[in-house]
C-alpha cells in the first residue's frame, strides 16, 4: 500500500483526478491459439486516448507480460509513450517475463481497476479481493461466465463505452450506481477465507 500511495501522489501531482488501473490478458503473435495483438492495441489504445483527451484522467498498467508489451502494442506504442509523458500514466515494467509486482499494486494505486477479459480474470479476483471497485470488460460475449451474475452495467460491461461512461458517473457520484465494482455477492465462493493465512495453508498442505 505505500508503494501505492506513492504512484498514486506523483500521478495527482501530474493533475489526475481520478485513477483506473489496467490488466491485459497477453496476446500471442499467432490468433490461431488465442485473440492476437490487434485485440490488445485496441484495448490500450482507448485508455490511452482518455489519458491524452481527459487532464483529468490517470492510469496504471499492469501488463501480464511488460516485457513484451511495446511489440504486442507495435504503433499503438507510440500512443504509451505520449500517455507516459503526461505523468498521469504508470506502467509496472520491473522483472522476468511475468514481472515482479502483483495485480494488487496497480489496483492499490487506483480507484477502480479494470480487467480487459472476463474469460480469465484471475489479477481481477485479486483486485476485488483487495478491496478495489473492479470492473471486467467483456469484447468476446463470454456470457457463460457465471461472474455475469454481478451485474451487467455494474461489474460487467460489454463495451469500452459503456464502461467509460459508468466510471465518468461513479466519480461524479459515487451512489450513482448501486453495486458498481462490488463483487461481495460472489467473493465467499471464490475466496472464503480472507485471513492472510493462505501462505500458512499452503505450507502446511505441501509439509502433508
Amino acid at each position: 500500500k505505500d508503494a501505492a500511495q506513492e504512484i498514486r501522489d506523483v500521478l495527482h501531482k501530474n493533475g489526475a483526478k481520478h485513477i483506473m488501473a489496467y490488466f491485459d490478458e497477453n496476446s500471442p503473435d499467432s490468433e490461431r491459439w488465442s485473440l492476437g495483438h490487434a485485440v490488445t492495441q485496441g484495448h490500450y489504445a482507448y485508455l490511452l486516448e482518455k489519458v491524452l483527451s481527459e487532464p483529468w484522467f490517470g492510469l496504471v498498467l499492469k501488463p501480464k507480460t511488460p516485457s513484451s508489451l511495446p511489440k504486442r502494442l507495435g504503433p499503438v506504442a507510440d500512443l504509451l509513450e505520449r500517455a507516459e509523458a503526461t505523468g498521469r500514466c504508470y506502467m509496472f515494467k520491473e522483472g522476468g517475463i511475468q514481472g515482479w509486482h502483483p495485480p494488487s499494486a496497480a489496483a492499490q494505486a487506483a480507484d477502480v481497476a479494470v480487467n480487459g477479459h472476463i474469460w480469465a480474470c484471475t489479477a481481477a479476483l485479486e483486485s476485488a479481493l483487495s478491496g478495489v471497485p473492479t470492473l471486467l470488460v467483456d469484447l468476446e460475449n463470454w456470457k457463460v461466465e457465471p461472474l455475469y451474475s454481478l451485474g451487467v452495467g455494474r461489474v460487467v460491461f460489454e463495451s469500452w463505452d459503456d464502461l467509460w461512461q459508468a466510471c465518468v458517473e461513479h466519480w461524479s457520484n459515487p451512489d450513482a450506481i448501486p453495486g458498481f465494482g462490488d463483487w461481495s455477492p460472489s467473493i465467499n465462493d471464490l475466496d472464503p477465507f480472507r485471513d492472510g493465512r493462505a501462505a500458512e495453508r499452503m505450507g502446511t498442505y505441501v509439509q502433508w
